[in-house]
C-alpha cells in the first residue's frame, strides 16, 4: 500500500531522495553530490522550510516531493512553492505523483497559504504543462530558471 509521510519521519531514506535529485537535475551542473546530500538532511526537519514528503510502497521508497519557502530568486515574493517531485520510472503512471501533489495541496491549506507555486523543468516543458493544467494548476508567467533557461510559473489556489 502506498504511505506518504514527512521525510522527518524516515530520515534513514534522505540519501535515496539526494540521488534522485541529483541524478534528475544536478548532473550537469556545477554542485557537488555532498551538497544535495546536505540538503535533504536539512529537508528532513519538518519545523522550517525547505522540507519533503516521502511515498512509500511498503518499505519500498518510491517518490518524493519538497515543498520551499523560495524557488526563484527573482520571485522571492511568491511563496511556497512545489518542488522536487520525483516518482521512480518504475513507479510512474500508478497515481504516485498527484499523492504526492496533493499532499503539498493539503499541507499549505493546514498552514492557511492561499496559493502554492511550482515551475517546470525546462527539459519537459509541454508534457509537464499539460499534466499540471489537467490537475487545476493555473498558468501564472514566463519566467528564467537559475540555469537560464525559459520556463512557467504555474499556482493552485487553496
Amino acid at each position: 500500500m502506498l504511505r506518504i509521510y514527512p521525510l522527518s519521519q524516515k530520515k534513514s531514506l534522505s540519501p535515496i531522495c539526494a540521488y534522485w535529485s541529483f541524478a534528475t537535475w544536478y548532473t550537469k551542473r556545477n554542485i557537488p553530490f555532498s551538497a544535495v546530500m546536505n540538503e535533504y538532511r536539512k529537508r528532513s526537519d519538518m519545523e522550517e522550510y525547505p522540507y519533503t514528503f516521502i511515498a512509500t510502497l511498503g518499505e519500498l521508497p518510491v517518490g518524493m516531493v519538497s515543498i520551499k519557502e523560495s524557488e526563484l530568486a527573482r520571485r522571492e515574493e511568491l511563496s511556497p512553492w512545489l518542488s522536487a517531485l520525483y516518482v521512480a520510472p518504475e513507479y510512474r503512471e500508478q497515481k504516485i505523483g498527484e499523492r504526492l501533489i496533493r499532499t503539498v495541496i493539503d499541507d499549505c491549506r493546514k498552514k492557511k497559504m492561499k496559493r502554492v507555486f511550482l515551475f517546470l523543468d525546462s527539459r519537459n516543458l509541454l508534457k509537464l504543462e499539460k499534466y499540471y493544467t489537467k490537475r487545476g494548476w493555473i498558468f501564472y508567467d514566463d519566467e528564467t530558471d537559475s540555469d537560464g533557461n525559459k520556463t512557467k510559473i504555474f499556482f493552485y489556489e487553496l
